[in-house]
């Protein structure tokens, strides 16, 4: 069996897609700059965001990660100017919704998908570190990370889709039927060496489009937040002791944002949907 050449039918339906990756470095960040934590960009006018269920129900979100668009090179549908923030909430799911599938993964409960488009630059009308809302409950703070990160964007690549995507194994048993003798009802009747060349194991540290990375499965569906088509935002786990690396998802798992194109394309975040998952 030519895999090749199925895979390369598959790319007919699914198309890769543009995409930026990332590389971490733990460092100091600035208010304006691409980052995991540290100090968000946050105008005094604004309310801050804040949980509203679990024990962070009022409780301040804290900042996962930051995008200027202004620093990143352009990619289809993503801005190209302003900030876009990634908030979650310090319990045991890290803000994800406790049900853990569905539609609840879209409710920005304890999570929350904020969008600046246009930069303020006078610093005087921004929150600074000391003035950023702080956590004051009674339960420890759990989040990903520890630290701050610079986030380095690479040149725009191009990836494939492949078995991590839930459309992924439709689109593969038939151009794989069409190809083949020997037809296959799902991807467990592959061998084990076929199923394994279906993965793709460039892991970049974070991403934005293209296709998305899970340890355990993806959260989407055709009948729940199949709409939810593009990949936002993507930060794996990055532990690296020697040079200050200690970014987890549990144990080892990755965090994904998820958005429907039309809305990206129309600058509203309102309906994202946010998945962890670890081993």
């Amino acid at each position: 069996m030519d895999i090749k050449k199925v895979l390369e039918k598959v790319n007919e339906i699914l198309p890769p897609r543009p995409t930026v990756k990332f590389t971490v470095e733990r460092g100091e960040t600035g208010l304006f700059d691409n980052k995991v934590g540290g100090t968000p960009y946050f105008p005094k006018n604004m309310e801050y965001p804040r949980g509203r269920k679990s024990e962070f129900k009022d409780q301040p979100l804290v900042l996962l990660a930051q995008l200027n668009f202004e620093k990143l090179p352009h990619i289809p549908d993503f801005p190209e100017k302003g900030i876009l923030q990634f908030f979650i909430a310090g319990d045991d799911l890290y803000g994800m919704a406790a049900e853990c599938y569905g539609e609840a993964l879209a409710e920005q409960d304890d999570f929350r998908v904020i969008y600046h488009e246009n930069i303020i630059t006078d610093e005087s009308q921004l929150l600074s570190a000391d003035e950023i809302p702080q956590y004051d409950g009674d339960d420890e703070e759990l989040l990903p990370f520890t630290g701050e990160y610079r986030l380095i964007p690479s040149e725009p690549d191009m990836r494939a889709p492949d078995a991590h995507d839930f459309r992924f194994e439709e689109a593969f048993v038939k151009c794989y039927n069409e190809v083949s003798d020997e037809q296959i009802e799902s991807l467990y009747d592959l061998d084990d060496e076929v199923y394994d060349a279906i993965y793709n194991n460039d892991f970049p540290d974070a991403a934005i489009g293209g296709y998305p990375i899970f340890t355990q499965e993806d959260p989407r569906s055709e009948d729940s937040l199949g709409d939810c088509d593009t990949l936002l935002f993507e930060l794996d786990s990055v532990y690296d002791k020697e040079n200050g690396l200690d970014i987890l998802w549990g144990d080892s798992g990755t965090g994904s944002f998820f958005i429907p194109r039309e809305k990206l394309k129309a600058l509203d975040f309102s309906r994202v949907a946010y998945n962890y998952d670890c081993y």
